[in-house]
């Protein structure tokens, strides 16, 4: 009979009670933790494996490692205790009343077990009236999947947070931060606007001064006539003069791109999100394949070359300022690391510095002032690679790649997260979307999209991602999907008259 190795899963459990019960009776203890002057017993050992805080303090040449007695700032000998049973039992006991106090020391001593029961009950407790507090707690403790989802309920519960006191304590930062948030939902803009009104008047004498910068980030365009006439003529508060003449509202074009027969097509469609309903608007002049568009001053800009470089198709284009910023591409003959940028003031084109990789198919999108240039096909190799280019430095630097490289996705900016959606990896066409957050230069992967897309415009809409149409490796497409980040999925939404992919995709704003 050949030998088997046998696993038993009560042995480690034994152990941790045997040694428990050693600590509990000050059993062959060689440290003692002082905490409020309350003594601690336990295990160097135990403390060590379970705890890189004590591991560093144990096995480094700091002052504690030869000492019989360690004196712990920073917490409370209740907490200690919790703490303690934690490491020789993996159980923790968290509560409303002990989870403000066992946070923090459990990220002092870096027992990341205790962090995660702690998060995951701060999770479960999250509402519209502690939502605000427990971001702000997880963002203080560096708790990034807590402080997300506290995130994504606020933006999600936002008529109902705005009416607690966090939301009313918060700085005018803060306020501005929440209310300028693309991805709040709310069925108007009047929620909007009546919480920074109430905002500013918890604290009138202090804040009036601010209303007219806080206003700013309230899209007033989309308010009703009926709620300027009723509600904000009879404000007390110097409203009026900050709003537009006249109401707009955002609407979606898709322009050109590659038809179902095997063709350019010259067909322009507008999606107007709040009917529901697509129409058709005047032909592009000449038919397109490779459209990149791109929206400023609320005016629709399309290239499909560049003046200077010629490079033609593939090529990514986006905004900065009152400038347009056309990369890469394909010429027929090689690809591109030329950047262009474009003044329609001055009705000019000038070069910019080359990245530092070829690329056709790259998706190009603002963020923070900077230029992200992620994936495309140099000629020889799909990339997953990303550089982000510095208009006051006028240099590219890579940045965290993706984790499937990808050429012919969409990109889209929302919230300081760029994501980028669908693709071709030179096998598969793609349905996986992933983001990228530059605040932490980390990229996270959410659900896929329903069906895979190639050429695929990606958008950003009333707060709303979106994917449209594309190739899903056998047909063309006229679907348009939707994300919801709070029950991270898509959903095929609506569906445009033509099929297509390589279109033109941009938001404009409609009187």
């Amino acid at each position: 009979m050949a030998p088997k190795d046998i696993m038993t899963n009560s042995h480690a459990k034994s152990i941790l009670n045997a040694m428990n019960a050693l600590r509990k009776g000050n059993t062959l203890c060689d440290i003692t933790l002082r905490v409020e002057a309350t003594d601690f017993p336990a295990h160097r050992i135990v403390l060590a494996a379970c705890s890189d805080y004590f591991c560093a303090m144990f096995t480094s040449e700091l002052s504690e490692k030869g000492k019989s007695f360690v004196d712990i700032q920073g917490l409370t000998a209740a907490t200690m205790e919790i703490l303690l049973d934690f490491v020789y039992t993996e159980t923790v006991l968290v509560t409303v009343e002990n989870v403000q106090e066992l946070l923090p020391a459990a990220c002092l001593l870096q027992l990341k077990g205790v962090k995660r029961a702690c998060c995951d009950f701060l999770d479960s407790q999250l509402d519209p009236s502690n939502c605000l507090g427990i971001r702000d707690f997880a963002e203080t403790h560096n708790c990034l999947d807590l402080m997300q989802a506290a995130e994504l309920f606020s933006q999600k519960h936002f008529p109902e947070v705005v009416q607690h006191e966090e939301f009313m304590l918060l700085s005018q930062e803060e306020v501005e931060k929440l209310v300028k948030c693309d991805e709040i939902q709310v069925d108007s803009e009047e929620p909007v606007f009546e919480a920074v009104l109430n905002w500013v008047k918890h604290n009138r004498k202090e804040r009036e001064v601010f209303l007219s910068d806080m206003l700013e980030f309230v899209r007033m365009p989309l308010l009703t006539p009926r709620y300027i006439t009723d509600i904000i003529d009879v404000e007390p508060l110097q409203i009026r003069p900050t709003l537009p003449l006249q109401p707009t509202k955002e609407v979606l074009l898709v322009i050109g791109g590659f038809g179902s027969q095997q063709s350019p097509i010259d067909v322009v469609e507008k999606y107007d999100p709040k009917t529901q309903e697509w129409s058709f608007l005047p032909n592009i002049a000449r038919k397109r394949r490779y459209v990149a568009t791109v929206s400023l001053n609320d005016q629709r800009w399309s290239a499909w070359t560049t003046p200077r470089d010629g490079c033609g198709i593939g090529a990514g284009a986006t905004t900065l300022g009152d400038m347009i910023y056309v990369a890469g591409g394909f010429d027929g003959s090689r690809r591109h690391t030329s950047m262009e940028r474009y003044d329609p003031n001055i009705d000019q084109w000038s070069m910019l510095g080359d990245m530092q990789t070829a690329r056709e198919g790259a998706g190009l999108v603002v963020a923070s002032g900077l230029i992200y240039c992620l994936g495309g096909y140099d000629g020889l190799n799909i990339l997953s690679s990303v550089e982000r280019y510095d208009p006051h430095t006028g240099h590219w630097t890579n940045v965290t790649p993706m984790a499937t490289k990808r050429s012919g996705a969409g990109v889209a900016l929302l919230n300081d997260h760029i994501y980028v959606v669908g693709g071709f990896d030179g096998t598969a066409h793609l349905a996986s979307v992933e983001v990228y957050n530059i605040r932490t230069d980390y990229w996270t992967s959410v659900a896929s999209m329903s069906t895979p897309r190639c050429y695929v415009g990606a958008t950003v809409l009333r707060g709303r991602r979106y994917a449209i149409a594309g190739y899903d490796g056998n047909s063309l497409l006229n679907s348009i999907e939707c994300y919801d980040p709070v029950i991270d999925s898509w959903e095929v939404v609506t569906s445009m008259a033509t099929q297509r992919c390589d279109a033109g995709v941009c938001v404009l704003r409609e009187k």
